[in-house]
């Protein structure tokens, strides 16, 4: 009886390591700048140049998303956002909430991925690199994140160096283009 009981605390306590190992948010695991407001801990990483977004979304077809004027190009950053005060967290991500900023301080809003999408007939090389999308409407609970992409359409030769968020908070990211 006593080695059974043994081995059932045993098991339980292996699994529950296990558990407590798979649901930790180890921020030092995310690549570019993490920065806290009140309300949220946000990291931007992975901010670069790119041909096109490609996705499928929840009707199952093909999409891309591409610069919508010649000249200019599609720049990407992917975001995560973790509710670290409040009990439940909602987040309303679209063009107003991200801008990207070169020295002249013009704020270059995020593109909505699903207004300046085409539609594809065939299945992407590269589809869903760049997904999940971060935008529209999210309910975060505390102590949970959210990570996804965000797109902007940038002038060819600008030189990109902050990435504001004003949403729960005011923050400002310090930014590269790859």
């Amino acid at each position: 009886m006593d080695q059974a009981r043994s081995g059932i605390i045993l098991v339980v306590a292996v699994l529950t390591l296990m558990c407590a190992a798979a649901c930790s948010d180890d921020l030092s695991a995310y690549d570019g700048l993490t920065l806290a407001g009140r309300g949220l801990v946000m990291n931007v990483s992975d901010v670069q140049k790119v041909d096109e977004l490609t996705y499928r979304d929840v009707d199952n077809l093909y999409y891309a998303v591409g610069p919508v004027n010649s000249g200019n190009d599609l720049v990407v950053a992917r975001i995560t956002i973790w509710n670290t005060s409040s009990g439940k967290l909602s987040l309303f991500v679209d063009g107003d909430v991200a801008a990207l900023m070169g020295s002249d301080r013009e704020p270059i809003f995020a593109l909505d991925p699903y207004q300046t999408r085409q539609s594809l007939t065939l299945e992407p090389r590269h589809l869903g690199r760049y997904t999940p999308l971060l935008w529209g409407t999210s309910s975060l609970p505390q102590d949970f994140n959210i990570t996804g992409w965000m797109v902007f359409e940038v002038p060819e030769n600008a030189e990109i160096n902050v990435l504001e968020w004003e949403h729960v908070d005011t923050l400002s990211f310090p930014v590269s283009v790859k």
